[in-house]
C-alpha cells in the first residue's frame, strides 16, 4: 500500500481476542510459535544485521521465563528487546513502538508473555512471536501520533487521557487474574515544559480474563512504578504491595496503608518478592543505594533488607557483604537485586565501589544462599583507582569478549539489572552498559551471550543489536573490507564482508578523548588503505538532548587521517582546534595527495582544507547563527555545495534564532547564501540532490510539537523542490520525523529511515513511498544501498544496531505486533 496517499483516517476496527483459548487473530497473519523461524539467525524474516553485537547502549530488564528457563526476554534503553529459545546461543529482536519497561508471565504456561511500554501492554500466546495490544483497548485507540525529539509514540484513546503504565503483576495462582499499575498524567502546559507537567495520580485495574476487560481497583496519590501480589493472602481477597520513590505500600483486607520501612535509608530503589513454600511465607526484600536516584540524592546509604511478615519487622541481611570492605573505607553501592521466587533464600546483588585494598576497588556480583546472612563475591572484577583511565581486571570466572578486549570491564561497569529463575535459583542473567551474561551454576562462572568469537580479535553479533551507527562504508579497493561509524563504541572494521568486526581505535594514534564516537568516514579513491574519520567524545548528535544543556562551541573532537586502512591514526585538525566534527566531504575534482577537505564542526561551523588536511581555515561568511550547528555538507556534480544547520529547539517554537537553516555556496564556500526552506519547516536534517535532474532536490525535516498534546507533529516529513531550491511542497508527511535521505545511483531508487519504526522506499522518483516490510525498529536513521548488490540495503540505526537485508523489504516477514489498531503503517 502507497502510504503517501494514506489520510490518518482512524477507524474502529473489531479485534477477536480470544481470551479463553489465548489465541490473538489478526487479519495480516496467522499466529505462530517459535518452531517456524527458519531463519539460521533466529530473526522471522529475511533481515540479518552486522556488527560486534552488545556495546553502545543499556540493555536491561531481563526476564527468565519461568516455565522454560532457556526462553529469555531482554529490552534496552534504545527501544529495541529481545528473546532467545535457547539461553542466549541466539537473540531475536522484537519491536513494540517503543522501550519495553518489564516482561510478565503466566508461571504455569510456557507459550504466554506479556511486554509493557510506557503506553500499551502487549500479550504474546506464542513466547513472544508476535503481539496483541490488551491494554488500552484496541477499540478505543482513535490514533497514535509520534511527538517530541524522539518521536515518541502518544496513543490516543476515546478518553482522552495519558496514561503511562508502570507495571504489570500476575497473579500467582489465577493466572487470568492480572493486576496493571497506570499513572494517569495531566499536562498543564504544551509544548511541555521540563518539570513544569507534575501532576498525576496513580490507578491500578484488574483483569480476571487475562486482560480482556479492565476494571478500576484504586486510585492513589503517591509516585509508584511496581506492584506485586502477596501469594500467601487469601485468593479471594488479595494483598497487594505498590512501591516507588514514595516507599511501600499495601492493601490488605480491602484498605491501603504505607509499611514502615527502616528509617534512614532511604530513598529505595527496588523490592522483590518471594515465597517460602515450605513455611507459607511472602519474603520481600528492600534495596536502598544510589542508582538511578543518585542526582536527587548524593548519600550512599546501600542497604538490603528483609522482611517475612509484610513489613512489620524488617532484618538487615548485608552485614556479611559490608564486612568485605577494609577498614575505614566507604561502602559500597548496590545497583540491583534479585531472588528467585519460590527459593528466595538465594539473592544476588549487583555491587560497586567495594574498597578491598587502598588503591583498588571491585564490582559485579554477590550472592547469598542463606537470606543474606552469609555473602560470596560471585562475580568479582577490579580496579585501580590510582590509575588514569584504568579499564579493570575481570574476574576470573567471568567470561570476556570483545568489550572487554577494547575497553576493559570497568566500561560495562557493574550490572544494572539481574534477574533470576522463579524455579532454578542457579539461572540467573545480569546486563549493563551493553553486554548480557548469565550463570547457569549459581555463580560459580558467568557466561557472555551477546556475541560469538569468529577469529582472533574478531566478534559477531548474536543479535543483540543494540548500537547507534552513522554510517556503513566499504573500501573502494577491497571489498571484503568494511569500517563502521558507531557511537559509544568508535569505528569498527570488518575484513571478511561484515561477517565479523574489530575495533579500529585501540591505542592506534586517536586521541583517548576522542576514540568513542566517529561520526563519518571518507576514503580516498586513489590511494590505497587512505581514509579520513571525524570524531568526538559528544554522542547522538544532532539530538537536542546533547546539548540542551551544554555550549556547542566547548564541544570537542577533530579529523584523524591513516594512511594504512585503518591501523594507524593521526589527528590533523589543529588548526580547528577542538570541535564536534560530524561530517566530511572531499571534492573529488581534487588531486590525490592534495585533496579538498571540508569539515563540519557541530557549533563552530564549517572548515576547508585544500592541502589534504594538512591546514584549515574556517568559511562561516554569511552564516547567520551563531555557533552554527553545521550538520550536512553537499556537493552537486557543478560544484555547487549546500550546507545543512540543524535546529536549535526542541520546544515546538519557530521563527526564532534557533531555527535550522540551509545555505549554498557557488564559490567553495568562500561565502554561503541561505536557502528558502518549506512553510513550517524550521528543523532541516537532510538534503539530497536529485542525480538525473540536478535542480530537482529532496528536503527531510524533523517536526516539532503539534498544537496539542493529541495532535501529531507538525513540519517534518519529505518535501521536493523542482526549481532549485526556491520553492518547495510537502510530498509526504505521514512520518513527521525523517532523519536521511538516500538515492541509489545504479537503479535510480530512493530511501529514507527516521523515528517511527520504519523505513521507506521509493520507485518513481521520490514520489510516493512505501514501507520496506520487516524493518520495523522504532529509531532508524538512514538506508545505504549495498554496494555488492542493489537488492540489499543497509539500514544504520539510532540504538539498534546496522540491518542488512532485502532492498524491497521481506513481503512474508511476520510482524510483532498483530494488532492492527496498533501495527506498523
Amino acid at each position: 500500500m502507497n502510504v503517501q496517499s494514506k489520510k490518518l483516517v482512524v477507524v474502529a476496527v473489531a479485534v477477536s481476542v480470544l481470551i479463553g483459548s489465548c489465541k490473538y487473530e489478526s487479519k495480516n497473519q496467522s499466529v505462530v510459535g517459535p518452531d517456524a523461524i527458519v531463519n539460521p539467525n533466529g530473526r522471522n524474516d529475511a533481515w540479518d544485521f552486522v556488527g560486534p553485537g552488545g556495546g553502545g547502549a543499556m540493555p536491561f530488564i531481563p526476564a527468565v521465563n519461568p516455565s522454560d528457563p532457556d526462553n529469555i526476554f531482554v529490552s534496552c534503553d534504545m527501544t529495541g528487546s529481545f528473546v532467545t529459545y535457547d539461553g542466549g546461543e541466539k537473540w531475536r529482536m522484537f519491536n513494540l513502538r517503543g522501550v519495553t519497561k518489564f516482561y510478565a508471565f503466566e508461571r504455569n504456561e510456557s507459550n504466554v508473555v506479556y511486554a509493557g511500554t510506557s503506553n500499551m501492554l502487549f500479550k504474546s500466546t506464542d513466547k513472544g512471536v508476535s503481539w496483541a495490544t490488551i491494554y488500552p483497548k484496541p477499540s478505543d485507540i482513535v490514533a497514535i501520533h509520534a511527538q517530541g525529539d524522539h518521536a515518541e509514540d502518544i496513543v490516543v484513546t476515546l478518553d482522552s487521557t495519558c496514561t503511562v503504565i508502570e507495571k504489570l503483576a500476575v497473579d500467582p495462582m489465577i493466572p487470568q487474574r492480572l493486576y496493571l499499575l497506570v499513572r494517569k498524567k495531566k499536562n498543564d502546559l504544551w509544548p511541555p515544559a521540563r518539570g513544569k507537567n507534575q501532576r498525576f495520580y496513580m490507578a491500578i485495574l484488574i483483569s480476571e480474563d487475562g486482560g480482556g476487560h479492565w476494571e478500576l481497583l484504586d486510585k492513589l496519590r503517591f509516585d509508584l512504578d511496581h506492584i506485586f501480589v502477596d501469594p500467601t493472602s487469601p485468593v479471594e481477597n488479595r494483598t497487594i504491595y505498590i512501591t516507588g520513590k514514595d516507599g511501600l505500600g499495601v492493601r490488605e483486607n480491602g484498605v491501603w496503608s504505607k509499611v514502615n520501612i527502616p528509617y534512614g535509608a532511604e530513598p529505595f530503589l527496588q523490592f522483590v518478592d518471594g515465597v517460602d513454600t515450605t513455611a507459607n511465607l511472602h519474603i520481600i526484600y528492600a534495596m536502598s543505594g544510589t542508582f538511578p536516584y543518585g542526582a536527587e540524592d548524593k548519600r550512599n546509604i546501600s542497604r538490603i533488607y528483609k522482611t517475612d511478615n509484610g513489613g512489620r519487622n524488617w532484618e538487615s541481611v548485608d552485614t556479611g557483604l559490608l564486612s568485605k570492605k577494609i577498614d575505614g573505607a566507604d561502602d559500597p553501592e548496590f545497583a540491583s537485586i534479585a531472588t528467585s521466587y519460590y527459593h528466595p533464600e538465594n539473592i544476588y546483588i549487583s555491587y560497586s565501589k567495594l574498597c578491598f585494598h587502598k588503591d583498588s576497588v571491585s564490582f559485579g556480583v554477590a550472592k547469598s544462599s542463606d537470606y543474606g546472612t552469609n555473602w560470596e563475591l560471585s562475580w568479582n572484577d577490579r580496579l585501580s583507582i590510582r590509575e588514569d583511565h584504568a579499564k579493570g581486571v575481570a574476574s576470573p570466572n567471568r567470561e570476556s569478549a570483545w568489550i572487554d578486549e577494547r575497553f576493559g570491564p570497568w566500561w560495562g561497569e557493574n550490572p544494572f539489572y539481574i534477574k533470576v529463575s522463579d524455579h532454578d535459583p542457579d539461572i540467573c542473567y545480569a546486563t549493563d552498559w551493553g553486554r548480557v551474561f548469565k550463570t547457569s551454576n549459581g555463580g560459580e562462572t558467568w557466561q557472555q551471550v551477546y556475541t560469538n568469537q569468529v577469529s582472533d580479535g574478531f566478534w559477531k553479533s548474536r543479535g543483540i543489536q543494540v548500537t547507534t551507527g552513522y554510517m556503513v562504508t566499504v573500501d573502494p579497493f577491497d571489498s571484503l573490507v568494511m569500517f563502521m561509524a558507531e557511537t559509544d563504541i568508535g569505528l569498527m572494521k570488518s575484513l571478511d564482508g561484515g561477517k565479523s568486526w574489530t575495533s579500529t581505535t585501540k591505542d592506534n594514534g586517536i586521541p583517548y578523548r576522542w576514540d568513542h564516537n566517529t561520526y563519518c568516514i571518507v576514503f580516498d579513491p586513489d590511494i590505497k588503505g587512505k581514509l579520513w574519520a571525524a570524531m568526538s567524545p559528544i554522542h547522538d548528535i544532532p539530538r537536542p538532548k546533547m546539548w540542551r544543556n551544554a555550549d556547542m562551541a566547548e564541544y570537542t573532537g577533530g579529523i584523524v587521517v591513516s594512511e594504512n586502512g585503518g591501523v594507524t591514526w593521526k589527528p590533523i585538525s589543529q588548526d580547528i582546534g577542538e570541535t564536534a566534527a560530524t561530517y566530511i566531504l572531499m571534492d573529488p575534482d581534487s588531486k590525490a595527495n592534495n585533496r579538498t577537505l571540508y569539515v563540519c564542526g557541530f557549533g563552530k561551523g564549517l572548515y576547508k582544507s585544500i592541502d589534504d588536511g594538512a591546514s584549515w581555515q574556517q568559511k562561516n561568511k554569511g552564516i547567520e547563527e551563531n555557533n552554527p550547528a553545521a550538520w550536512r555538507i553537499l556537493r552537486r556534480g557543478d560544484g555547487e555545495l549546500f550546507l545543512v544547520v540543524s535546529r536549535k529547539s526542541d520546544d515546538g517554537s519557530i521563527g526564532n534564532e534557533q531555527d535550522g537553516a540551509l545555505y549554498r555556496s557557488s564559490n567553495g564556500a568562500e561565502s554561503w547564501e541561505r536557502m528558502n526552506m518549506p512553510e513550517g519547516v524550521n528543523g532541516p536534517t537532510s538534503l539530497l540532490v536529485d542525480p538525473n535532474i540536478p535542480n530537482r532536490m529532496f528536503l527531510s525535516a524533523w517536526g516539532r510539537y503539534g498544537k496539542t498534546e493529541f495532535s501529531p507533529n507538525r513540519g517534518g516529513g519529505i518535501y521536493l523542490s523542482e526549481d532549485d531550491g526556491v520553492s518547495w511542497r510537502a510530498i509526504f508527511t505521514h512520518d513527521q520525523h525523517i532523519y536521511d535521505l538516500t538515492v541509489d545511483k545504479r537503479n535510480g531508487v530512493f530511501y529514507a529511515a527516521g523515528f517511527n519504526s520504519t523505513a521507506y522506499r521509493s520507485d518513481d522518483n521520490g514520489l510516493t513511498w512505501d514501507r520496506i516490510k520487516g524493518y520495523n525498529f522504532k529509531w532508524g536513521k538512514t538506508v545505504i544501498p549495498d554496494p555488492a548488490n542493489p537488492e540489499r540495503v543497509y539500514i544504520i540505526t539510532f540504538g539498534g544496531g546496522v540491518w542488512h537485508g532485502p532492498a524491497k523489504g521481506d513481503t512474508n516477514a511476520l510482524e510483532d505486533i498483530i494488532t492492527p489498531q496498533t501495527a506498523y503503517r
